[in-house]
């Protein structure tokens, strides 16, 4: 759960963040993604644009099932190097999605389209995808340059 205001105002503006994952040969995997935050996980949605594979095989949902750490990092850079910030999020990540899921995986599934659905219009679009990947926080690093 995330007190401090300042960090809550940036995570819900925020539009992307970069993911980190490792594969099995502990090489690091860092890629753009989408987000949103319901106050105690971040999802991640594997959407429905163009893929050349199938969601479950991508890069970042086969090194999660090898190895759930994960790092997301929202930042942004400015100009006026006063205003520049990081929120660092190392957690445990897993993918929701699929045919057959259990009544929570559903509940979980459904929340997660809803606030991607909300936060980009872009949706309206294109399909979000059956498949979202969950990172449940273990610790949150933060910086502000003051």
């Amino acid at each position: 759960m995330i007190n401090d205001t300042f960090v809550k105002t940036i995570i819900d503006k925020a539009r992307v963040a970069r993911l980190a994952t490792v594969d099995s040969e502990c090489k690091p995997h860092l890629i753009p993604v989408v987000f949103v935050f319901d106050n105690y996980s971040y999802f991640i949605p594997i959407d429905e644009k163009t893929k050349r594979s199938r969601p479950e095989k991508l890069k970042r949902a086969k090194n999660i099932q090898q190895n759930s750490n994960v790092t997301l990092l929202i930042d942004d850079y400015n100009e006026n190097w006063r205003k520049l910030y990081f929120i660092m999020i190392q957690g445990k990540a897993s993918i929701i999605g699929g045919k057959q899921l259990e009544q929570n995986e559903l509940l979980l599934l459904e929340k997660a389209h809803k606030l991607l659905f909300d936060k980009y219009l872009q949706y309206q679009k294109i399909g979000i995808g059956e498949y979202v990947i969950m990172i449940i926080p273990q610790k949150v690093i933060t910086w502000k340059n003051e």
